[in-house]
């Protein structure tokens, strides 16, 4: 047992939140543009990053992580398979399953996770009473749905950090 716990230890250390590849100032900005809260994801598939294009149009937030590939040590290389991060408001009364045609119903960790194809979403109310939904979608339609629904459950409210 004792062997273990540095294991645990240094696992933790390593874990980067992949909100965190969103710089500070950009993440500031889009929280102010966002009425004061931030809905970003901890969690990305392997080697997706934020390189660019975040932006609040129509009270729609969306960020763009991008896969890239390891060329060489230390030298990496975008690809094209972008997989869209979109934080959308929803009214009081909509039903959240119905919000995307729900194929599956997901459940990770204490989230409650839908999926339909190349998407996957979970609704949220904010600090303000304002629900919105946290949404995943695969632009490559490769990922299963269990990838899209851990990048949707480990979304997270990131204004204050």
């Amino acid at each position: 047992m004792r062997a273990f716990i540095p294991l645990v230890a240094a696992a933790a250390v390593t874990f980067t939140p992949a909100w965190s590849y969103v710089p500070a100032p950009l993440r500031a900005t889009l929280a102010h543009e966002s009425g004061g809260t931030l809905y970003l994801p901890a969690r990305t598939p392997l080697f997706y990053r934020y390189r660019s294009s975040a932006a609040v149009r129509s009270g729609i937030l969306t960020v763009v992580f991008r896969d890239r590939v390891r060329i060489r040590a230390g030298v990496w290389k975008w690809t094209n398979k972008t997989l869209a991060w979109q934080v959308r408001p929803l009214a009081t009364s909509a039903d959240c399953r119905a919000w995307g045609n729900a194929q599956k119903t997901l459940q990770m960790g204490r989230n409650k996770v839908y999926w339909s194809p190349n998407q996957a979403w979970r609704c949220v109310t904010d600090k303000h009473g304002k629900r919105h939904v946290l949404a995943a979608i695969d632009s490559s339609g490769r990922l299963p749905d269990t990838a899209l629904g851990e990048v949707a459950a480990s979304g997270l409210d990131v204004a204050g950090r």
